[in-house]
């Protein structure tokens, strides 16, 4: 999966052009039937340079939604600033996380999260605010609880001001397909 990523990137900003499932050989493969999220996060130099995901399946099948959430990361204002033209995609790697529809599980309370393969997804909307950790992507947090906080970092949320009825908690798995640590 990352390595269409890559080849949907470079396609784009070398020829503008988007490409088509039958473009990129993947017609009749199991993830054109499949409907799985797609989180595409690009990284140069060890840091988040764009990300881009959403928690509910948009697109009619897997490749659509990986195709427009790549597409999506090349919006992502950090991009333009880490990547002035793409022979300098060299020093990007690519991380793509396929969450199927069976990796999602509402938390009753947030220890009820396992760090050791799951992610969080924070939805409130009376805060107005989703912010999500994908599995295995820090290794500053070990615990449920240094989760939350960093999620409630993030989404701009002071943990202590969330009240249950605030928020719903997702755990979430990913299957991860990536460049790091080449």
């Amino acid at each position: 999966m990352h390595k269409i990523a890559r080849r949907i990137i470079e396609t784009y900003l070398k020829e503008k052009k988007i490409l088509t499932i039958e473009e990129l050989g993947l017609s009749g493969t199991e993830h054109e039937t499949s409907k799985n999220l797609i989180f595409v996060t690009l990284y140069k130099n060890g840091g988040v340079i764009a990300s881009s995901g959403r928690i509910h399946i948009k697109k009619p099948n897997t490749l659509f939604e990986l195709i427009e959430n790549t597409l999506f990361c090349l919006r992502d204002p950090r991009f333009a600033e880490a990547v002035k033209n793409p022979d300098e995609l060299v020093n990007v790697q690519i991380r793509v996380d396929m969450i199927r529809p069976e990796g999602r599980r509402i938390l009753s309370n947030i220890s009820e999260l396992d760090t050791k393969r799951e992610g969080l997804i924070l939805l409130s909307q009376t805060k107005n605010t989703l912010w999500v950790l994908l599995p295995n992507i820090t290794n500053v947090a070990s615990s449920p609880d240094e989760y939350f906080q960093i999620v409630c970092k993030k989404a701009g949320l002071n943990p202590t001001d969330l009240k249950p009825e605030d928020m719903i908690l997702y755990g979430i798995e990913s299957t991860v397909f990536s460049e790091l640590g080449k």
